[in-house]
């Protein structure tokens, strides 16, 4: 089995498939590097970050399939599923391939897989305009932890900019210390290792009382239904929802 080791962006994807197509190789498995086990009987082929090669694929890959299937691909890269480098390498290769747009094509393995690993990535970020919970800190800066499935935190900041209007936030993925940091017009991704220390205003308990009398008014005891609630609302997300932290 031949296996591709690269780094998850679209720097590592562009330069594996300028790989493969030079080399003339196509790889059975593409892992990030560093997440997988080697053994002796697969081939393993480290691949190194080419910024110039990876320009030329990138170019070549917009041209074929437009700007939005474009950005498409990068979202692919940002699921949590251990095959996700994989499945945006198939669809890119084959745009590469057939030289134009196969993102119709749902017959092929290729293109379905992607636009479901798309579409999971996507359908999680929707979700999480509506979960997401501020805290307003003592300097009016709002702070959201959360803990998404999927990578999502830079896909998320842009709806949070415009809905905002200049309150400067952060969004804190706790599970991948990875940061959104926003001053309100702009936006930063960064790496963090540290766990937030909250000096909360003095409105932000009145805040959270809001939030649990609100859930509490929507509520219909006599009509609960528990399993839709859960597919609604999943129990993983509740943790950083004040209004469920009774529940």
């Amino acid at each position: 089995m031949t296996i591709f080791l690269a780094e998850k962006s679209f720097t590592g994807l562009c330069s594996a498939l300028f790989y493969s197509f030079t080399e003339g190789i196509m790889p059975d498995r593409v892992f990030e590097c560093g997440k997988v086990s080697q053994n002796l009987t697969d081939s393993y082929t480290v691949i190194e970050n080419d910024e110039e090669k990876a320009e030329r694929v990138a170019k070549a890959l917009k041209r074929y399939c437009g700007r939005e299937t474009f950005n498409y691909i990068g979202v692919c890269l940002l699921s949590c599923d251990n095959n996700a480098l994989k499945t945006a390498f198939d669809f890119a290769y084959l745009t590469l391939r057939e030289r134009k747009s196969v993102i119709d094509r749902l017959a092929l393995k290729a293109v379905s897989d992607f636009l479901f690993t798309v579409k999971t990535v996507l359908n999680e970020k929707h979700r999480f305009t509506g979960f997401i919970r501020f805290k307003e800190t003592a300097r009016g800066i709002l702070y959201a932890p959360y803990s998404p499935d999927n990578d999502i935190t830079e896909l998320l900041c842009p709806h949070f900019v415009k809905r905002l209007s200049d309150v400067p936030f952060i969004i804190h993925d706790v599970k991948r210390n990875v940061a959104g940091v926003s001053d309100g017009r702009r936006f930063t991704i960064m790496k963090t290792e540290n766990q937030a220390v909250l000096d909360l205003s003095k409105d932000e308990k009145e805040w959270e009382n809001l939030w649990k009398e609100y859930y509490k008014a929507v509520n219909i005891k006599e009509r609960k239904n528990r399993k839709q609630q859960n597919n609604l609302m999943p129990m993983r997300y509740r943790k950083f929802l004040p209004e469920t932290y009774e529940v």
